[in-house]
């Protein structure tokens, strides 16, 4: 049997979807529902034979707009080195919730980009920073005042 492999999954809500109420404070509540997607839209890589394990990395909302990111089997996953960029190197998948519902994987400009994002977010959470990290755009921008390297934060 194949083993479960590593996916990284970004998640847009929109707010004309059904699932905008919850998704900012029961945010863990939608990833069964994003990896059904997944699953049904053939973008799972590797044998799921059971539930694997879904950590949710990441929120971030907007007026309009909330994104999760969250791994699938990422067993390599270290709080320590998550601020990495080496250690962000997975593929994506995107899933779309909004007035319909899509689901695909995310090309190399994307996917770096959302690997990028996640090693910044967690730099700038700080040393001994676990996620899920929140950052609330509707309240203004985030103020990070312990980041793990200061000078990142203007990058």
């Amino acid at each position: 049997m194949e083993e479960q492999k590593p996916l990284r999954v970004l998640v847009t809500i929109s707010h004309k979807s059904t699932y905008w109420e919850q998704s900012w404070s029961a945010s863990e509540d939608l990833l069964p529902v994003a990896f059904e997607v997944l699953k049904s839209n053939q973008l799972l890589r590797g044998s799921y034979s059971h539930q694997p394990t879904i950590k949710l990395l990441a929120k971030q909302r907007w007026a309009t707009q909330l994104f999760l990111v969250f791994d699938i089997a990422n067993t390599s996953y270290d709080p320590e080195t998550g601020h990495l960029l080496e250690q962000n190197q997975l593929p994506v998948a995107i899933v779309r919730l909004g007035k319909t519902v899509q689901a695909y994987s995310a090309g190399p400009p994307v996917q770096n980009k959302i690997n990028k994002d996640i090693a910044r977010i967690h730099n700038h959470n700080g040393i001994n920073s676990l996620p899920p990290f929140a950052v609330d755009y509707t309240i203004g921008p985030p103020l990070y005042t312990n980041p793990r390297d200061p000078s990142s934060l203007f990058t």
